[in-house]
């Protein structure tokens, strides 16, 4: 590249260079009469008459290609020898400061580009004390080079402070390739020399950080090049321009040589405009839990609950749901504004079973729609599914409730409780202390607790006589959302014990204590051998609940019979249906059915009664499956 500015402001110093040309001829014939002076001292890396020995240039680095830059300091250029001498890229001056246009850079792009050669070009900088000066040198630059997708991407050539401070050379730098940017849609390559951006940036990261990660670092005479700013914030160098003195066919005198570090342009290269639109691939979940996955095949932005919207088949009511996404590096980014290629949509609640549902991507008339970097909108993609139809007793689908005894002693003159073994109580909460408020007594028995699935101690309930409101507290959390779970163990926790209950009567978190928390609970599990999955959910105690939500025109409940089972009643929307007692002398299963029901959504509710027939040996109610009717 040229060393010093070819603008209007040049004109004086080459007029100047002129002037002095006949004295300095005179001081060379004294200077070489004198055998005995010492060699004139070489000048910085961007000084122009600095000048390397062919037969010691570096060695090509690995898998690179090797190109020029050149102005018009070059003369006309036969660019077809050019070429043929296996130089791959050519950078050539296009503009300086607001007004200057290098006279051969029309030429130069024409035939290099006619030539095969991979072209660019730059703009020598000529900042100065003017705020607004970066600007108009940048749309200056723009205007003239008229670059174009295959050209490689524009360049910033500092070698200039313009006496500005580096704090306020890297704003002016800052608001040039800013400039660019916003008006070709890509990001510049940066030019310097080490020691140039030491003196004039202070080394400053500022630009790399800012996202100008191309560098084309200037650096002769070296077998590889020392790099500014922290190895360029990690990014290496693309373009080293490595000497400013070889020799190529096709051109008089010297040209500065150039390695590309790698053996495809295409990072460096202006992209064509992408007119095509992003393809969306949406997976459904194969249960009433899990999230429907949408993976695009490039990088997108603008998903929202606008543009990726779950839905009610039957109505096109929006099922509330949370959306996270993820880049290609799997790390989560932004759903709006970052560069996402997977986003994933969790119902907060569980899907209904017998509903169908619908996933689609930018519905019709979506105001801010999902669009890759092109600007190009997704296509409209829709997929329906069902729920399930069957659920097991474990299903998210099916709300269990424990036993609720009434006492004044109680928060809220009341708590829950339950005695049979895998019964669960969870609770889900922020903050870093959580205490969990019971009681003891000769009825109670042990229980285990667990926080966001680790364990964190067995209590034993018991105790000779009743006491409410005991504090179990759990502290030293970190920080964010957590889940405690109590679950009973069925076992008693003394020989004077009269039965296995734990209770739940209140949750304090952050100060406050809850009297009815939002509990999320769980029945004891029994081992059926004619059970679908081998097991049931069960419970005894009168009172407890199993609520089953569904969409169509009525419901199988599969549960169990034998010399345990007692008597429920079965609820639907709140009405009550009937009254069915599970007793019989030998184990099985038996379907319970409401049909008859008009097509929709209905809730089935089953209340353990607590009682049995006389020959029965408990009072258990079971749970096996829910199955829906259309």
């Amino acid at each position: 590249m040229r060393r010093l500015g070819d603008g209007a402001e040049a004109a004086t110093l080459r007029r100047a260079a002129r002037a002095i040309t006949g004295v300095l001829a005179t001081l060379a014939l004294v200077w070489g009469s004198l055998s005995t002076a010492p060699a004139a001292q070489a000048r910085p890396h961007e000084a122009r008459n600095h000048r390397v020995d062919p037969h010691k240039a570096p060695a090509p680095p690995p898998n690179s290609l090797p190109g020029i830059d050149v102005s018009h300091h070059q003369n006309a250029i036969d660019w077809t020898q050019v070429a043929g001498s296996g130089i791959r890229f050519a950078i050539a001056k296009a503009t300086e400061g607001t007004g200057y246009i290098d006279p051969l850079f029309s030429t130069n792009r024409a035939d290099a580009m006619a030539a095969g050669i991979t072209f660019g070009a730059y703009h020598f900088a000529r900042p100065d004390l003017h705020p607004f000066d970066a600007i108009p040198e940048a749309d200056h630059f723009v205007d003239t080079a008229q670059l174009a997708p295959g050209n490689i991407l524009p360049v910033l050539d500092l070698e200039r402070s313009g006496n500005l401070s580096p704090a306020e050379l890297t704003d002016w730098v800052l608001q040039w390739l800013s400039r660019v940017t916003e008006r070709t849609g890509v990001h510049p390559i940066v030019y310097t020399s080490p020691n140039g951006w030491k003196d004039r940036m202070a080394d400053t990261t500022a630009i790399a950080d800012a996202g100008y990660t191309v560098l084309w670092v200037a650096h002769w005479g070296v077998a590889s090049p020392t790099l500014p700013a922290n190895d360029w914030q990690g990014n290496g160098w693309t373009i080293w321009q490595y000497s400013n003195c070889g020799n190529v066919p096709g051109i008089t005198g010297c040209v500065d040589l150039d390695w590309f570090d790698g053996l495809d342009f295409a990072p460096i290269l202006i992209p064509s405009p992408d007119t095509v639109a992003p393809i969306a691939t949406i997976a459904t979940p194969t249960g009433v839990v899990g999230p429907v996955t949408v993976s695009f095949d490039e990088i997108v932005r603008g998903v929202s609950a606008e543009s990726l919207s779950l839905r009610l088949a039957s109505s096109g009511v929006p099922v509330d749901s949370t959306i996270t996404c993820a880049s290609k590096a799997g790390d989560q980014v932004n759903c709006a504004t970052g560069k996402l290629v997977v986003a994933v949509l969790e119902p907060d609640e569980p899907l209904v079973p017998g509903q169908s549902y619908q996933v689609v991507v930018n519905p019709a008339g979506t105001i801010a729609p999902i669009v890759d970097r092109g600007g190009n909108p997704a296509s409209t993609t829709q997929s329906d599914f069902p729920a399930p139809t069957q659920v097991e007793q474990a299903s998210a689908a099916i709300r269990y409730g424990w036993h609720t005894a009434a006492s004044k002693e109680a928060f809220g003159r009341s708590y829950v409780t339950d005695h049979l073994s895998g019964s669960t109580a969870s609770f889900a909460f922020k903050g870093k202390t959580v205490t969990w408020y019971t009681v003891t007594g000769p009825a109670q028995g042990k229980a285990s607790v667990w926080i966001d699935g680790h364990p964190k101690g067995t209590f034993n309930q018991y105790a000779p006589s009743t006491t409410f409101k005991v504090a179990r507290s759990f502290r030293h959390l970190p920080p964010g959302d957590h889940t405690i779970t109590i679950r009973v163990l069925g076992t008693e926790g003394a020989k004077a014990a009269t039965d296995a209950q734990v209770a739940v009567d209140a949750i304090e978190v952050g100060g406050k204590v809850v009297w009815s928390p939002g509990l999320t609970f769980g029945w004891g599990k029994a081992k059926s051998a004619a059970a679908s999955g081998g097991d049931v959910a069960v419970s005894d105690l009168a009172g407890s609940t199993a609520t089953f939500a569904f969409y169509g025109s009525g419901v199988d409940w599969q549960t169990a019979r034998g010399r345990h089972q007692g008597r429920a009643q079965i609820y639907v929307d709140g009405v009550l249906r009937k009254t069915v007692d599970n007793y019989a002398p030998s184990p099985g299963v038996v379907v319970r059915s409401i049909t008859g029901l008009t097509l929709g959504m209905h809730e089935l509710r089953i209340v353990v009664l607590g009682e049995a027939r006389p020959a029965a040996d408990g009072t258990q109610i079971s749970i096996d499956t829910f199955t829906v009717i259309p």
